[in-house]
């Protein structure tokens, strides 16, 4: 037997998230479906995150178990050939049987965009949140501190979820301005994260951004432990899994 570990890159515009779900088209399950046909045996495929509809990835980790022995190479090029162009094995490799691609995983790096500009983008109209009103950076940061640590996160969390408990730690917020005109971008480093807690940690960040929300307010948003003192759930789009370490 053998795992196989893929690193996945894909566009989610099209899909309803990572998780198989009968009747929707998923990543899980478009790669469930090549794999499949790839070893000419049902496989299951296996996720370190399971991202929501229309949200991107660069580095999803997966992998499967398998008895074929195609070579590395051959796999790559062979799902390649089987997936549609929104997904894309970036590389494939040998793991250890016990590896876990979620289980296992010690920390995470997310990128979200913001378009903070009068007039809208062709192109990054599917990989962005525009938002009109003027945002102040600074303020941004400022409330991004309070963010910081390991913390319980329930006021980040959506309310759907199903874990546990909400307790996770942020290991890092960086708020950047790029060239491109108005482009905002939101770099979240964390061990693990919760249903929607990146979303719903930007969606209140611009808040403070526009002034609704004052940067030392953050702190007791996070100590409410209440999901309606947060801010609005920013749009799926312009968030990206950018990183995982293990």
């Amino acid at each position: 037997m053998r795992n196989i570990k893929l690193l996945v890159e894909y566009e989610g515009t099209n899909y309803s998230g990572w998780q198989v779900q009968t009747g929707f088209p998923t990543i899980q399950g478009t790669l469930i479906k090549a794999v499949s046909e790839l070893t000419c045996t049902e496989t299951h495929v296996n996720g370190a995150s399971r991202t929501d509809a229309g949200v991107h990835a660069y580095w999803q980790v997966a992998n499967f178990l398998t008895e074929a022995r195609i070579p590395l190479v051959g796999i790559r090029n062979g799902l390649n050939t089987k997936l549609p162009k929104d997904i894309s094995i970036r590389d494939v490799s040998e793991a250890p049987l016990e590896f876990d691609p979620r289980r296992q995983s010690k920390e995470k790096t997310y990128i979200y965009k913001v378009l903070n500009r009068p007039y809208a983008s062709a192109l990054l109209r599917n990989f962005s949140w525009h938002v009109f009103k003027p945002l102040d950076v600074q303020l941004m940061r400022q409330g991004a501190a309070h963010m910081i640590g390991e913390k319980d996160y329930s006021s980040f969390r959506a309310a759907d979820s199903d874990v546990n408990h909400s307790i996770r730690e942020v290991l890092s917020i960086n708020i950047t301005e790029k060239e491109e005109p108005g482009l905002i971008e939101f770099e979240v480093r964390g061990t693990a994260f919760l249903r929607h807690m990146v979303r719903i940690m930007v969606g209140t960040l611009v808040a403070v951004g526009k002034g609704k929300i004052k940067p030392d307010d953050v702190h007791g948003i996070i100590e409410s432990k209440d999901r309606t003192a947060a801010a609005m759930t920013a749009p799926p789009q312009g968030l990206c899994l950018m990183k995982i370490e293990y």
